[in-house]
């Protein structure tokens, strides 16, 4: 279903999970239903809100390293100085993880194959994002409550192993003759208990998280493992993975930027990488991506100026930036939904994939049909999603600056495209380290001004352990790293 009001019931029951001051704190508040009363159904949409609200807070910090948006304020994640991101974190071990726990205990108890395979998809997708930012973290052994207040760090090669291992089971379990009374996934406020979509939503992140390892294993293996899984996951819009908002459980990029915007409470805008992306400013084109439209309110300005990254919501001339969320946008009405897995990513994925395996570069131009399709269905895929006019889209595809050919493909109109098209999605951040913050792959791109003086002019790669954390558990200070170090897959 595409509502969530049984998250208001859910939310009255995992109450305690927000009220965790710490890591593995067990404390349950006196008017909590016991996790005895807890049961599937209930706990399912709480583990997808869990999972949506993990890429919120990921993405809103990390958006500004991308280069998505820009903050108003100095001495923040934006210009690189160091930061835990530790909304994300607490909200992925003390209420994504341990609700994700109970359900796996529950799922066996009552031998709910289905659910298994639902729950193993999901701690894919939400261990993914938590690797890709901090790198080694822990996994096995985290949220066991007191039996383990201590527990072992994974490394990341080991935790990418595990990641690909669960989506194999997850996929046997989504496939198995579930006859528990559970097999249509009660609950499920995302694909309605539509198993052929879990299952084509585990092939994709087969070919997401196959392409991470492009340094690592090789262009050309990573590209040709991600192409083996992609036939098997997302073929429309249909499929995303996606929980739409209301007007009572309402979009947080509406609540957290859009209302604030409304009072002068301005905290970020979009910054002028993407919107010169999109204005003709980086790749001349006859007319404005007409995406941009949805994206930006400008105040009915002539132009779009963005906001240099790193200059308190300023232009790199220092006069104010005019870009700010759209509150009839796609993505940021009350109850627009936000988007964590896409078929357009799934079409761009295959537009690399296909450009890599034919032994293409950063520099290099010209590549097959096959990747050239992809990236044009990509483009399109988002721009339909969001509901451009067709006259629009067309036009667009059809401009020189898109419509280059096969011959004239380059990695940079596929990961110029994806960038536009994945808003706010820090998956962005890791295409953005996989190529080491290239030029050569997208263009314009600059270290943010007044950048932090202790990263020597080097990138943010990472985010740091919440220092709070640190004095908790010995295993987490020994790993850590600063915010300019690699993790695992990007050395």
């Amino acid at each position: 279903m595409k509502n969530i009001k049984i998250l208001i019931l859910t939310f009255l029951i995992v109450f305690s999970f927000s009220s965790c001051k710490d890591f593995f704190d067990v404390n349950d508040p006196s008017n909590v239903v016991s996790e005895k009363e807890q049961e599937l159904d209930l706990l399912m949409p709480s583990a997808e809100y869990y999972a949506v609200m993990l890429d919120f807070n990921l993405g809103y910090s990390i958006g500004q390293v991308q280069q998505h948006i820009a903050s108003y304020f100095s001495h923040s994640i934006d210009q690189h100085y160091e930061s835990s991101i530790y909304s994300a974190w607490k909200l992925y071990y003390t209420k994504y993880l341990y609700t994700s726990r109970r359900m796996e205990a529950l799922a066996e108890e009552k031998n709910a194959t289905h659910y298994k395979g639902v729950i193993k998809v999901l701690n894919a997708l939400t261990l993914g994002m938590i690797t890709d930012i901090y790198g080694d973290v822990p996994f096995k052994e985290a949220a066991m409550g007191s039996v383990n207040l201590q527990p072992a760090v994974d490394t990341q090669q080991d935790i990418y192993n595990e990641i690909q291992n669960m989506l194999d089971a997850a996929i046997t379990d989504l496939n198995d003759n579930d006859v528990s009374g559970f097999e249509n996934l009660p609950g499920d406020g995302i694909y309605n208990g539509n198993i052929d979509k879990w299952i084509k939503l585990a092939y994709t992140l087969k070919a997401r998280y196959a392409l991470h390892l492009a340094k690592r294993e090789g262009s050309v293996v990573a590209a040709q493992e991600a192409l083996s899984y992609l036939p098997n996951g997302f073929n429309s819009n249909d499929d995303d993975f996606q929980l739409s908002f209301n007007d009572k459980v309402k979009n947080p990029w509406h609540t957290s930027v859009v209302l604030a915007s409304r009072t002068g409470n301005i905290s970020v805008l979009f910054s002028e990488q993407l919107v010169n992306y999109m204005n003709s400013s980086i790749y001349p084109t006859a007319a404005y991506d007409p995406r941009i439209y949805d994206y930006i309110d400008n105040g009915g300005a002539a132009t779009f100026e963005g906001a240099q990254n790193g200059n308190e919501g300023n232009t790199e001339a220092g006069t104010s930036a005019n870009t700010v969320f759209n509150e009839n946008s796609y993505y940021f009405k009350q109850n627009s939904p936000l988007v964590l897995v896409s078929y357009a990513e799934a079409l761009f994925i295959k537009a690399e994939a296909e450009f890599l395996a034919n032994g293409g570069t950063p520099t290099s131009t010209g590549s097959t049909q096959a990747a050239y399709d992809a990236y044009l269905a990509g483009i399109a895929a988002n721009m339909d999603k969001i509901g451009i006019d067709p006259s629009l889209r067309d036009a667009y595809l059809l401009d020189p600056a898109i419509d280059v050919s096969p011959a004239g493909l380059r990695l940079e109109h596929i990961m110029k495209e994806k960038y536009i098209a994945l808003l706010l999605n820090p998956e962005v951040f890791t295409d953005l380290r996989r190529y080491d913050f290239s030029t050569d792959v997208y263009k314009g791109l600059a270290l943010p001004a007044n950048q932090d003086p202790a990263v020597n002019h080097s990138w943010f790669r990472r985010a740091i352990y919440p220092v709070s954390e640190l004095s908790k558990n010995p295993n987490l200070a020994e790993s850590w790293q600063s915010v300019v170090t690699p993790v695992w897959w990007d050395q």
